[in-house]
């Protein structure tokens, strides 16, 4: 094990170097020294092994129709509300369970399942899932919807998508320890209650409402004029939301982020960022790439991912300013571009998942604005604002292409790197002069794979083919 990780170690070390020659082949031998010194701290990581427990909370990123979907759900109604940082936009929610806390007949010793409510087998000629839930009985091209167990190593294996750990706090644990002390069967029950429930794939309108605060509110509303004006209407409710039972479960242990909330306003996201997990993920699967070891264990370390991050920006690592949680802008520094109101623009950077995304920052703005899934979103858990243009300057180009002297100033969670742009947004020509308006110069991201620069403005995203591109200057 020990060779194995040296080896890995030695090939990610190897590999940075190899990146920071590209940059700053062109540097100073004293910087270079500086950034020796920085990868050279790599061989002080150590890994270090997770071992699950059950009713841990268990969040998915998949990438099928459905998760799209709710992905873009979280986006428009739950990012814009959240003020810690998180690290994906998850798609899914189930929790962990074993015979300890669900003595149930067909749950082996030892062996650690998912409980969720999702949708597995065939669906509509589409097979969603070959791994079968081991409580309901499926008959062969047929599926279940709804509540399910499954084994939590073969879901796990089986697909592409990202698969996280949320374990609770040890104060949060103490409290289920103590609840589960007083009522063994506490999940028996839920799982009882809940077992013949099914999914809401036919009325997503419920999904959509656990993420909007007002659309939620809306609902209420109408159901209630429903019971007053209509004689013998009732709001049936058979079916639940994955991250809605993964609510109702720590609602009814005692978690108080769940006590004081109703379980069906939580989404997937929702549910990572309550501070009874401490914002701790660890990764079951990451990249594709399964991190389960034998004994119920995770691996909770990833050189690749640390080393990406020790890369990210080092041509300029020291221009950047970590601003605090109120937000703003540090004072004194160079505005580079103009909003249409006049406002002065400055670069930020947002940490998103494992990416880190160039975006733009007013000069009476809280928070920064960073083009997302197609959109203009406010990120208000956390951003760098690029502090000083010290040797840097701009450089005119278009359709996708980026200067070999460009600043990496961020990176995309496949290790593609993302660079600073600038471009006028907004502009309006007009007919005969009337109407005309002069646009917003402001910031943005460009990279290769992008086809052009991305800019956040008016609510979406807007790609330019024409462009600047913030580049070291070299003497």
């Amino acid at each position: 094990m020990f060779s194995s990780l040296a080896s890995n170690l030695k090939t990610a070390t190897a590999n940075v170097r190899e990146r920071i020659a590209e940059v700053h082949e062109q540097q100073s031998a004293v910087g270079k020294r500086k950034i020796n010194n920085v990868i050279d701290t790599l061989t002080e990581l150590t890994l270090g092994d997770y071992v699950l427990k059950p009713l841990d909370a268990v969040l998915f990123a998949g990438v099928d129709p459905v998760a799209t979907f709710i992905k873009r759900i979280e986006l428009h109604e739950v990012v814009p509300r959240i003020d810690r940082p998180f690290h994906e936009l998850w798609t899914h929610a189930g929790i962990l369970v074993d015979s300890t806390v669900l003595p149930l007949p067909y749950l082996e010793p030892g062996k650690m399942y998912l409980y969720e409510s999702v949708f597995s087998g065939t669906v509509a000629g589409y097979t969603y899932s070959k791994v079968l839930p081991v409580d309901h009985v499926v008959s062969p091209g047929g599926n279940h919807l709804g509540p399910q167990i499954r084994v939590f190593e073969d879901v796990v294996n089986e697909g592409d998508s990202t698969v996280g750990i949320c374990p609770l706090s040890p104060e949060e644990r103490t409290r289920l320890e103590a609840r589960l002390e007083e009522d063994p069967m506490l999940i028996v029950k839920i799982y009882e209650r809940y077992q013949n429930f099914g999914y809401p794939i036919g009325n997503l309108l419920s999904v959509v409402a656990s993420a909007s605060k007002t659309l939620y509110s809306d609902l209420q509303a109408l159901h209630k004029s429903l019971q007053t004006f209509i004689p013998g209407y009732k709001d049936k409710k058979d079916t639940v939301f994955c991250s809605e039972l993964v609510s109702i479960i720590y609602k009814e242990i005692g978690h108080p982020s769940f006590v004081n909330a109703a379980p069906d306003t939580f989404t997937p996201l929702a549910v990572e960022v309550v501070p009874e997990f401490g914002s701790n993920v660890y990764y079951a699967k990451e990249n594709k790439v399964s991190l389960l070891k034998r004994g119920n264990k995770v691996s909770t370390g990833s050189i690749v991912t640390k080393a990406q991050k020790l890369i990210r920006s080092l041509a300029i690592h020291d221009h950047w300013i970590q601003m605090p949680p109120a937000g703003g802008i540090p004072a004194g520094i160079e505005p580079v571009g103009q909003d249409l109101d006049g406002v002065n623009l400055y670069i930020a950077r947002v940490k998103i998942g494992d990416s880190y995304y160039p975006a733009k920052i007013g000069e009476t703005w809280k928070f920064p604005l960073v083009t997302y899934y197609e959109r203009e979103v406010p990120i208000n858990f956390g951003h760098e604002v690029l502090a000083s243009m010290n040797g840097l300057h701009w450089q005119d180009d278009h359709n996708g292409h980026v200067p070999a002297s460009a600043v990496k100033a961020g990176m995309e969670e496949n290790g593609d790197f993302l660079y600073i742009a600038r471009g006028v947004v907004g502009e309006v020509s007009g007919v005969l002069r009337v109407g005309k308006r002069a646009g917003s110069l402001a910031p943005g991201m460009v990279a290769p794979h992008l086809k052009g620069a991305k800019i956040a403005f008016a609510g979406k995203e807007v790609t330019l083919k024409s462009y600047q591109v913030l580049c070291q200057k070299f003497s």
